[in-house]
């Protein structure tokens, strides 16, 4: 079939790779975003102020505001204590932001069956259509990537943990806690006398919390494993879920209005900077480490990336792939990785205690120094910083399990 030419083929049509494609195109490059146009059906939340901050530009992404369904002026975290968090959060409205991140993008549905690379162009098979040759191609296909993968070399080489989570939409808040916008309940289910055989419903020595938010459709409630290796079953949720909210589980599955599975890998190896194919969003590791949360990330990154394949665009031939890489993971950010692989690898090792003290002691800091340690993109010295003020603020009790791991790396990091 007759070949293609252009200068970006992006594989993957979620929110990273539509809003990549856009400002390529803005940029002026000829850019084709490939991927099945299936529905956005996850639930997004962020913090408003996340996709309001510097590297994001108007111009390639339209008014981010305008993407949320809701926002929420403050939202709660329960731990031994409850916090109310002064920040606004918003639940994205995901059919805006996805006729925003495609407008004006050349998008052609099929599926990608493989990227033969060449030193003229690199040819991307479809499943069906005419195939495209391209200067460059980016995957932004979700992890793991098929066409970039990680780096064996990685300091980061480990598998990651998992997020998994089990969520149901009802019509209506349900009583009680999880009635209130909440962002983490760590409270193990039956705390406050409601029923305490209830705590040892679900996965044996397995912790999790609540997340309660409304939504375009109604009120979901989430019963969440922050982290996990290996991971826990999104099903094998349930029925604490169901204990968390003083119902039957087939009773609670008949009156869902719908239910959400979620399984997000957390920690993962980062892509191998020699690939000709080169990662972006989660298929290059934007997912938080400590958090799972990823869209804020990838649309900080937006700008500067697409500026780096323009730059690398001018002449003729293939497009450098090593100088892309090093815009989607910049050394200031690998540096800042490496903190927060550690701050994964310490929640991994703590109880349910140990959790919650965490907690309490981290979003007992100021909201402008635990927000910083919540961005990918924050440097180093941010991120060293919120470290050390964590510390320094725990208990002495949490002070021994946060080095227990490794309390050389642990006061390496930290050090001024």
């Amino acid at each position: 079939m007759t070949s293609r030419l252009v200068d970006v083929v992006i594989v993957g049509d979620g929110p990273a790779g539509s809003a990549l494609a856009q400002a390529c195109t803005r940029r002026g490059l000829s850019t084709c975003l490939v991927g099945p146009d299936a529905d956005w059906e996850a639930t997004y939340g962020c913090w408003v102020d996340d996709l309001d901050a510097p590297g994001i530009d108007a111009a390639d992404l339209g008014d981010a505001s305008a993407w949320f369904a809701l926002v929420l002026d403050s939202i709660r975290v329960v731990g031994e204590t409850t916090h109310d968090l002064v920040r606004s959060y918003g639940v994205i409205d995901n059919p805006s932001m996805r006729a925003a991140l495609r407008h004006g993008v050349d998008h052609r549905t099929a599926h990608v069956e493989r990227v033969e690379v060449g030193a003229k162009g690199h040819r991307v098979v479809l499943a069906r259509g005419p195939e495209l040759t391209a200067r460059l191609v980016i995957d932004a296909a979700g992890w793991p990537s098929r066409f970039a993968p990680a780096s064996a070399r990685s300091s980061n080489a480990t598998l990651p943990a998992w997020q998994t989570a089990l969520g149901v939409v009802l019509t209506a808040p349900p009583d009680g806690d999880l009635g209130v916008a909440t962002l983490m309940d760590l409270r193990p289910v039956g705390a406050g006398g409601s029923n305490d055989r209830a705590s040892t419903i679900g996965p044996s020595g397995v912790d999790s919390f609540a997340y309660a938010v409304p939504v375009a459709d109604g009120w979901l409630v989430e019963e969440t494993v922050l982290a996990a290796r290996p991971a826990v079953e999104p099903v094998a949720l349930l029925a604490r879920l169901a204990a968390r909210l003083g119902r039957h589980p087939d009773e609670l599955l008949a009156d869902a209005v719908r239910t959400e599975l979620v399984r997000i890998p957390m920690g993962g190896a980062l892509p191998a900077p020699d690939q000709t194919v080169v990662a972006f969003g989660a298929a290059a590791g934007f997912i938080h480490p400590a958090t799972g949360y990823s869209i804020g990330g990838s649309l900080r990154a937006v700008g500067r990336v697409a500026n780096a394949i323009g730059n690398a665009a001018d002449g003729v031939g293939v497009i450098d792939s090593a100088v892309v890489w090093e815009s989607v993971w910049p050394l200031a950010q690998r540096r800042t990785r490496v903190f927060h692989d550690f701050g994964l690898e310490t929640l991994t090792r703590l109880d349910g205690d140990g959790i919650r003290h965490f907690f309490d002691a981290f979003f007992d800091l100021p909201t402008e120094t635990w927000s910083t340690y919540l961005r990918i993109d924050s440097t180093p010295a941010e991120t060293a910083q919120v470290m050390t003020q964590l510390f320094k603020g725990s208990s002495w009790s949490l002070r021994r399990r946060l080095a227990f791991g490794n309390p050389v790396q642990l006061a390496r990091l930290i050090r001024p």
